[in-house]
């Protein structure tokens, strides 16, 4: 067997918050036979397999855990041209998401721009559903390739049969527990309307664009508008040791979100002048809310950082109360255990449950 699997690693320098256990078993996999072999293995050892990308959105747990961890790392690029405007563009699963974003920014080509600077793998693309500053990868996946762990079977999903929503798809979910993402092909333009929809109370693209007096922004213009916005909250890689957004925002029923909004007006006045927007109407009727809105009505906000910090080794990021970070010494239980007070604290003051943007592995 050519497949190197090692026993015994330390997670933790794989993942960017920096925390986790060890693995019973661990490998690299460079090309698709290696990720056969490793599959093949995980059989003859009746171990489950973990796939890792960069380890930026996930929390594994501390002591051993039994199962086969995946370092993927297929790459491999390619550009095709469909029509004058239309480009399939197919990635590998383990090339960078943000160097492969810049490449095609650089060739002048559309559809991903608004997705810079998420830290991850072109293969995590597709099971989070990134979506973030307006935009959705979902918006652009054309098929995704996988691996059939039971049957050892190499096949394609179309977009609609990933079951995208928002910040999910059949990947989160059983029928897909057994597939392993090797390749994305992303249906790209080079004349598409470009996307400057995202605002906050204090951050926008057009915000960003207006300063830099750009009236007709290319798409390397929306790609560094989305980067300094990332930049000024703390969510560019090697800014904190975190897995970015820890927690989902939130979208309830119409009449869930009038008893939060009392409850708003009632308390948190000042807040709600401070922030907003902090809610958007959706299409089916639903409202969504920035879960960064609620953190700062509660104990758990900015400031948790500095003084406030869960046994001196987490807190809320300094510059965005969405990102848990941590410091030398932290374990996975310090984590876990400060995000159960965060939802704690939610559900106490407003009544809702938090859902967790990142994944557990226990």
């Amino acid at each position: 067997m050519s497949l190197e699997v090692q026993k015994k690693i330390s997670l933790a320098d794989y993942t960017t918050l920096k925390v986790g256990g060890v693995a019973r078993y661990f490998a690299v996999v460079k090309n698709v036979d290696e990720l056969l072999e490793a599959v093949k293995f995980s059989d003859s050892q009746k171990i489950p397999i973990r796939v890792l990308g960069s380890g930026s959105n996930v929390l594994i747990a501390d002591g051993e855990l039994p199962y086969l961890f995946l370092k993927n790392e297929l790459k491999g690029v390619t550009y095709k041209v469909v029509s004058e405007d239309k480009i399939l563009v197919k990635a590998s699963a383990g090339e960078p998401w943000d160097s492969f974003v810049a490449d095609t920014v650089e060739k002048n080509l559309s559809g991903l721009e608004n997705l810079s600077g998420v830290p991850g793998t072109v293969g995590a693309s597709p099971i989070q559903n990134i979506n973030c500053y307006g935009a959705s990868v979902s918006e652009t996946i054309k098929t995704v390739e996988v691996l059939n762990t039971e049957n050892k079977k190499f096949f394609e999903l179309s977009g609609e049969e990933c079951k995208f929503g928002y910040r999910d798809s059949i990947f989160k979910h059983e029928a897909g527990a057994n597939l392993i993402v090797t390749a994305v092909t992303f249906g790209l333009s080079t004349n598409r309307n470009k996307n400057l929809s995202y605002q906050s109370s204090s951050q926008s693209i057009e915000k960003y664009l207006a300063n830099q007096g750009i009236v007709e922004p290319a798409v390397a213009d929306i790609r560094q508008a989305v980067l300094q916005v990332r930049k000024n909250i703390g969510m560019l890689e090697g800014q904190f040791r975190s897995a970015g957004s820890f927690f989902k925002n939130t979208i309830v029923e119409k009449e869930v979100f009038s008893r939060i909004e009392k409850i708003v007006n009632d308390r948190y006045e000042d807040l709600d002048k401070k922030f907003t927007p902090w809610h958007w109407s959706l299409p089916d009727g639903r409202e969504k809310i920035s879960t960064a809105f609620l953190l700062e009505c509660s104990p758990f906000n900015k400031t948790t950082y500095g003084v406030k910090r869960w046994r001196d080794v987490a807190g809320l990021s300094p510059l965005h109360s969405l990102s848990i970070v941590t410091e030398v010494d932290a374990k996975a239980e310090d984590v876990r255990d400060f995000a159960k007070l965060i939802t704690d604290s939610i559900m106490e003051i407003f009544g809702i449950s938090l859902e967790s943007e990142v994944n557990y592995i226990n």
